[in-house]
């Protein structure tokens, strides 16, 4: 009965955030099940949850990572193959190296910054960002601007 109302209540909150940050409405719904699903076998080993939507945001967050984490692995070996077909215009490739770089570079910055730069990427408010994060929110736009100066730099020293 709790479990059913922990899910009535929380349902939009987790389905709108997936929705932010996959941009796939069936992967949305996937990742909201998984979510609840793990939360159900949290509560039945009889650990508490003290702020569910703080839990529910992060678990979500980390759930839609891993999904496009996983499928950008995919479309990794996808693009090497396409890159083996003769038709693959030159700007094309152009675009898919500059797209790898700044991945490469991306990952070469801590977890908190990835996140913070991810978030920003999906159009999130800073809000969003602080309450996922576990930021302040006084405190995202600086740590945005210097995570994206950081990748900034990487980036053009790769490039050089």
């Amino acid at each position: 009965m709790y479990f059913d109302k922990l899910y009535t209540q929380n349902y939009r909150l987790v389905y709108i955030l997936a929705c932010k940050i996959v941009k796939d409405d069936e992967v949305s719904k996937d990742i909201t099940q998984e979510v609840f699903l793990k939360l159900h076998r949290f509560l039945s080993d009889g650990k508490q949850v003290l702020n569910i939507e703080a839990w529910l945001s992060r678990t979500t967050y980390n759930h839609c990572l891993n999904y496009l984490r996983d499928s950008k692995k995919w479309q990794f070996s996808k693009l090497s193959e396409s890159e083996d077909a003769e038709n693959v215009s030159d700007m094309s490739l152009i675009r898919d190296e500059e797209s790898r770089q700044l991945r490469y570079c991306l990952r070469l910055l801590n977890e908190k910054e990835q996140i913070i730069i991810s978030l920003y990427s999906k159009g999130m408010t800073y809000k969003e960002i602080a309450e996922i994060s576990g930021l302040r929110f006084s405190s995202v736009g600086t740590t945005l601007a210097r995570s994206l100066a950081k990748l900034k730099k990487l980036y053009n020293y790769e490039n050089s």
